[in-house]
């Protein structure tokens, strides 16, 4: 293959082995400068019979253990980084997908206001990346999800064509809920450009409790009882070894971080509640210091290795008391999202012992056969939207959606 495509000059190539995938690089790669050279490379792909992936920060893509099947284009969206729309008044805004995190962070808390979405290396992270992956950290239920923020999105389908879908504000939104569908595809059911998106006013008070517990503490069920109708912004367990900030770092096997927001009066009688029912934390955590630490427990949730993820109903660090030794692991319990790092061969036994105690698989990074595929009928369902929007599969992500895995 050519060190570039027809659709774009020579000077939009770039060092194809940066973008190498479980070993594996491309045999391209491209730095398209708007939406249209995009979609350009995009439909020469489908045209050629090549396989794309496209790429943000390569945050999730540098822990995949293993290549897609075919990879011979790496379309970088780095150039595509603007906020073109930003309405305060309206608490709305819409951003190029190549944009990192952590910059429209800075340019959203010059106004007080905040996307409530964490995700790991949010320097490199994009909004595209972070889109794509459904990815979300320890706020997860107060907030809701990138699906539950975005309100439309200008993307790619597989054969090259650029659309849109929803709207940039609220009252706009209309139609058939694409924009939705493209979140957590990984980019195998279209690229995504350009997102709208719902923010938030930033909170008034922040507080965040570090505390160490052993076993026995996170059996305690009627201790965690409290706090979930007490409603914390976030509560999270991790392993020792999952501590990837001295501030979450504590002596006991366990570390419990809890995090509060809102009016300071009320901030202060959690922390003072918290206090007298945990005892003095091992850190203590005020406003601008917290969403460091939110961006640490993000940080953990993405450390390499193959990591199998599991979803339940269950809200309280009692609910893994029994299951976790042993295991690196991240528990969010507000939404019920536990992450375990399980030694190699003993995936799908502890699969088992989480499910016998309802967590179910939802999703397996470098560990075959786990989850289960979903039902012939789901497996159908979504082998007919991925023809629909990639009908040459030129998106090298898009195997899954046709085959579950």
């Amino acid at each position: 293959m050519s060190a570039t495509l027809a659709a774009l000059p020579a000077a939009r190539a770039a060092d194809a082995a940066r973008y190498a995938i479980a070993g594996v690089a491309p045999g391209v790669a491209l730095e398209p400068a708007s939406a249209e050279e995009a979609a350009a490379v995009v439909r020469e792909c489908s045209q050629r019979g090549l396989a794309l992936v496209p790429w943000g920060g390569g945050v999730a893509l540098a822990h995949e253990l293993a290549a897609p099947p075919r990879y011979d284009v790496a379309l970088d969206l780095k150039h595509l980084h603007r906020i073109t729309v930003f309405e305060p008044d309206d608490f709305t805004v819409t951003a190029q997908c190549g944009i990192t995190v952590a910059a429209l962070r800075e340019a959203l808390a010059a106004r007080g206001q905040e996307l409530p979405l964490e995700a790991a290396g949010a320097a490199t992270a994009t909004l595209g990346g972070v889109l794509a992956a459904n990815a979300s950290g320890a706020r997860r239920l107060r907030f809701g999800s990138p699906r539950d923020r975005l309100l439309g999105a200008r993307f790619v389908t597989g054969d090259g064509v650029l659309a849109r879908t929803g709207g940039r504000v609220v009252k706009n939104v209309a139609g058939h809920a694409v924009h939705r569908l493209l979140v957590g595809s990984r980019g195998g059911l279209g690229v995504l450009l350009e997102a709208s998106l719902k923010l938030l006013p930033e909170p008034p008070a922040r507080a965040l409790l570090v505390h160490g517990a052993d076993a026995a503490a996170l059996a305690d069920a009627s201790r965690w009882h409290e706090f979930a109708r007490r409603e914390p912004a976030a509560l999270s367990v991790l392993a020792a070894s999952r501590t990837v900030d001295p501030a979450l770092a504590t002596d006991a096997p366990f570390t419990v971080a809890i995090g509060w927001e809102g009016d300071p009066r009320w901030v202060e009688a959690c922390v003072a509640w918290t206090r007298e029912r945990l005892g003095a934390p091992a850190e203590l955590r005020r406003d601008a210091q917290v969403p460091r630490l939110w961006q640490a427990l993000a940080d953990a949730s993405e450390a390499p290795g193959a990591r199998l993820t599991l979803a339940s109903a269950h809200h309280s660090p009692a609910a893994i008391a029994e299951l976790a030794h042993g295991d690196a692991f991240v528990f969010h319990a507000p939404s019920g999202r536990l992450e375990i790092w399980p030694e190699p061969g003993e995936a799908p036994a502890r699969a088992r012992a989480f499910a016998a105690r309802g967590f179910a698989p939802t999703e397996a990074r470098g560990l075959e056969d786990l989850p289960p595929a979903p039902p012939a009928s789901v497996l159908a369902l979504r082998a007919r939207l991925a023809d629909a929007l990639d009908p040459e599969g030129a998106l090298a992500l898009g195997l899954r959606w046709r085959t579950g895995r």
